[in-house]
């Protein structure tokens, strides 16, 4: 019998929601076993039960203080945007282009639009994305950026501005194994001034204008169905086949309709059933992440489709 283990975050997701999973995957497929196992801790009692057995691991973050041995191992991993824009190029997933900014970096507005956007290649919650002319683009050393800007420790991207609409928005999809848990839309505060067109910007990088990144603590969150953007999230999973839990920030096109895969969450840090950014979430928008697709049931699915597809 092979075993699944199941690596627990206490911070990040509920024990409850790990065990309510082992319970329902233990009823349905005999064939398998789940443990469930502390991220902080060595957890030598799991170790010895799976050490030379065949065993899954399946961390939605990066594995810490647990390493076993001889075991097929799904963790999250902090990718990029750079690598996660190559892995879309080859699986064919629509992205906006983009180009990772060099001392040789020019751009033409002819090619790019007249507004680029300026993020870096690695950070989080939208830390240092700005609006930029796409002429005034130029390569800036680490040593000039502050001591917080991530601009310090990655380097910095170009990527082609995606007009959404009058007011910032855009998909999170999160996806387990390729299925979708839960999906969320997500809108700027209506309390700034409206974006009326995509060169519509007042002044160089937007200052006094509209906001280019929608997720802000005053921004709107409904639960989202689009069918579209489901399926997109879906086959974006794809390209990142040993990646557990991720969470797709998708964006449409407000002329053409052309839907975009902006980055993803590999980290894995996405899990916003049970974390407190997720509970916050659900509570001040006043919807229920679980039961939007029966997202524990559809965990339950994926993972057993995955180990049995592992052992086939």
């Amino acid at each position: 019998m092979p075993k699944l283990v199941l690596v627990h975050w206490p911070e990040r997701q509920s024990l409850e929601d790990f065990q309510e999973i082992a319970r329902r995957i233990e009823a349905r497929a005999q064939d398998i076993g789940v443990l469930i196992a502390e991220n902080k801790k060595e957890n030598p009692e799991i170790l010895a039960s799976i050490a030379g057995r065949p065993a899954i691991i399946v961390s939605m973050m990066e594995l810490r203080r647990f390493h076993p041995e001889n075991a097929v191992v799904f963790q999250g991993e902090d990718l990029p945007k750079s690598v996660q824009y190559e892995r879309y190029r080859a699986a064919g997933i629509p992205v906006p282009d983009w180009e990772v900014i060099t001392p040789d970096t020019k751009l033409e507005p002819k090619e790019w639009g007249p507004y680029v956007i300026v993020k870096p290649d690695l950070a989080r919650k939208a830390a240092g994305i700005v609006i930029k002319k796409t002429g005034r683009v130029r390569y800036a050393g680490p040593e000039t950026y502050a001591e917080d800007h991530p601009g310090r420790t990655a380097p910095m991207v170009a990527q082609k501005f995606v007009y959404t609409g009058r007011w910032a928005n855009h998909f999170r999809v999160t996806t387990l194994f390729g299925r979708t848990l839960f999906a969320v839309h997500c809108e700027a505060d209506r309390g700034f001034r409206p974006l009326e067109s995509r060169d519509g910007f007042a002044g160089a990088a937007g200052v006094g204008g509209a906001p280019v990144v929608s997720n802000k603590k005053s921004s709107h969150y409904t639960l989202a169905f689009d069918e579209e953007v489901i399926a997109l999230a879906e086959r974006t999973h794809t390209a990142f086949p040993d990646l557990p839990l991720l969470g797709h920030d998708i964006v449409r096109d407000a002329d053409t309709g052309e839907l975009f895969v902006l980055e993803s969450n590999t980290r894995g840090d996405v899990w916003l059933l049970s974390s407190g950014t997720g509970q916050s979430l659900q509570r001040t928008n006043k919807f229920d992440l679980y039961g939007q697709f029966d997202a524990l049931e559809v965990a339950t699915e994926a993972l057993i489709a995955k180990v049995r597809a592992v052992f086939a």
